[in-house]
């Protein structure tokens, strides 16, 4: 062999590589991008389902009669109507009725809610509203129609506001 092939073969030695550096590094970045990232706030609105039927507990009559009101959100305006088990069919053909949007734009949120209130003090024992919004309903309209059907100045009109489809 060479002189050459042999000073080389001494010179090379193995090193370990210090990684404190870098550890010291991961350490800084890591809280770092822990404080500075952004976490989602999923808001939650409460509804419920519609029941095919309700059942009674043996012993428990109701005491006062009690109306479900209805309010299907169309794109002309809103059809409120009602049903209930303990009231004629005569009592709640009256609550039938059609509230059309003059404005193109707005829903006529203001006499929705006066026939819900008028709904409401005929039947004080009621407190369950089925909103049922066509396709073409924005996700605003059905929220608002909601806020304004849970409360009115500070009180309790249909606190049971459920989410339907159409049937039929």
């Amino acid at each position: 062999m060479s002189k050459l092939g042999r000073h080389r073969a001494t010179t090379e030695q193995q090193t370990d590589i210090d990684m404190v550096p870098v550890m010291n590094m991961f350490l800084v970045l890591i809280p770092f991008l822990l404080m500075s990232v952004s976490f989602f706030h999923i808001k939650a609105i409460n509804t419920s389902v519609p029941m095919l039927a309700q059942s009674k507990a043996a012993g428990h009559e109701q005491i006062r009669e009690k109306l479900t009101a209805i309010v299907e959100i169309e794109p002309t305006g809103f059809h409120v109507s009602a049903i209930s088990d303990s009231v004629g069919a005569e009592e709640l053909d009256k609550w039938d009725r059609r509230i059309v949007k003059e404005d193109k734009q707005e829903y006529p949120l203001n006499k929705l809610v006066a026939e819900l209130n008028k709904m409401k003090a005929r039947y004080p024992a009621s407190d369950t509203l089925i909103i049922i919004p066509d396709g073409s309903v924005i996700y605003d309209t059905i929220i608002q129609a909601m806020d304004v059907a849970r409360y009115y100045r500070n009180d309790s009109l249909f606190p049971n506001v459920v989410l339907s489809g159409k049937v039929g």
